[in-house]
């Protein structure tokens, strides 16, 4: 509120001083012909410089105020164009960032599935009726509404598309599969360990059973040393290798 009474009141006092210079600068222009040609005379201004009177001093005041006068009256316009100019610039700036908050409004509004007509214009009214009862809208130009509801009604694919509840159940898929992967995971890393502690009872076994062996050996060796048995004697059998693992 403040910045646009402060550019209107720039706007007045510059076409104030345009009005004003260019007056200053046609009375100059007439009064300065009509002295040249001698109906008027020259005003008369004492100035003296080194002692010396300089009875021009009046003419060259006029001249020099009329030209002042007229350079200013020149200048002034385009001064202004390039403030209407830069004043249209920020304008549009706004007018484009109330059109982006408008529009998110909307689109959001169209991804919760609120806006039910299906026919452009019926679906474009919908959404400015809309965007007219939010109260930060609310003082929001027309056309500026008008703009992004259009832009809503022709981004409709995407909401749908995109709409929360869809967003909603492909996170909540998303979040099932990354439980089902570390569940997954852990089982996986789970089986590696009983590989390997089956694997590390395994080769006890293999120790075991090849100690008895050789006790059986030495075993078979001194029996024979005596002679008193039979050359049929054996030794019992020695205990398969455990060669498959049980499934779980």
């Amino acid at each position: 509120m403040i910045s646009n009474n402060l550019n209107r009141l720039t706007d007045v006092g510059q076409m104030a001083a345009m009005a004003v210079f260019g007056l200053a600068a046609a009375v100059g222009i007439v009064a300065s012909g009509l002295a040249f040609t001698g109906i008027l005379p020259w005003p008369e201004v004492a100035v003296a410089y080194g002692g010396t009177v300089l009875p021009w001093a009046g003419m060259a005041l006029q001249l020099g105020v009329t030209a002042l006068c007229t350079l200013i009256a020149v200048f002034l316009p385009s001064a202004r164009r390039v403030r209407q100019l830069e004043g249209s610039h920020r304008r549009f700036e706004i007018d484009m960032d109330d059109v982006t908050r408008a529009y998110r409004a909307a689109h959001m509004a169209d991804r919760t599935e609120m806006f039910e007509m299906h026919r452009e214009f019926d679906a474009v009214r919908e959404r400015y009726q809309y965007l007219k009862s939010l109260p930060e809208l609310a003082e929001m130009d027309a056309e500026l509404l008008t703009i992004a509801a259009q832009m809503s009604e022709q981004s409709r694919e995407l909401a749908e598309v995109y709409s929360d509840a869809k967003v909603t159940r492909a996170r909540e898929s998303l979040k099932q599969r990354r439980a089902d992967a570390k569940v997954l995971d852990e089982r996986i890393q789970q089986a590696f360990a009983d590989t390997r502690e089956l694997r590390r009872m395994m080769d006890d076994v293999d120790g075991e059973e090849s100690a008895v062996a050789s006790q059986l050996q030495r075993l078979r060796e001194q029996v024979a040393d005596l002679g008193v048995l039979e050359p049929e004697f054996k030794p019992a059998r020695r205990v398969p290798h455990l060669t498959t693992v049980p499934a779980e």
